[in-house]
């Protein structure tokens, strides 16, 4: 499931001399806002990431979102991919567009199961509230394909 989402990202910022391992959830939507508060400049209201740390502390619970989906359009609605959301110790993974699986879901605890290899989609209380946030941020993005 990590084929998208643990890449590595090295930065050699002014004035730090030592190595500083990063280990909480990141973006690649995290790259300009930090780029721009290492230069001293303000950060536009419609940049979607936050500054990394450790050049600005992590917030604890933010959501961090990743999506495959090589076979859709450039220009059209996401139809067939799988998108994932971590929130906290919380993977939430959901394919659509496939056949045989659509609105397929899949919760991991990756504290309790970091090797991701029991579901706990159907018997978690925060299957619900995970799976409309994801919903809600994939309607998000389809939105300006969906207008007439």
């Amino acid at each position: 499931f990590e084929p998208v989402i643990h890449v590595p990202l090295l930065i050699r910022a002014p004035g730090i001399a030592d190595r500083q391992d990063v280990r909480s959830p990141t973006s690649a939507v995290d790259v300009l806002p930090t780029l721009l508060h290492l230069a001293g400049q303000p950060v536009p209201a419609w940049v979607e990431g936050h500054t990394l740390p450790p050049f600005q502390q992590a917030e604890g619970d933010r959501p961090v979102f990743a999506l495959e989906a090589k076979s859709n359009p450039r220009h059209a609605p996401l139809s067939k991919g799988s998108a994932v959301l971590i929130r906290g110790q919380h993977k939430l993974v959901h394919y659509f567009g496939y056949p045989n699986l659509d609105a397929a879901f899949e919760l991991y605890d990756l504290a309790a199961d970091p090797e991701e290899l029991e579901n706990r989609f159907s018997d978690s209380d925060r299957a619900a509230e995970l799976e409309a946030e994801l919903l809600d941020k994939l309607a998000e993005v389809n939105r300006p394909w969906l207008r007439n």
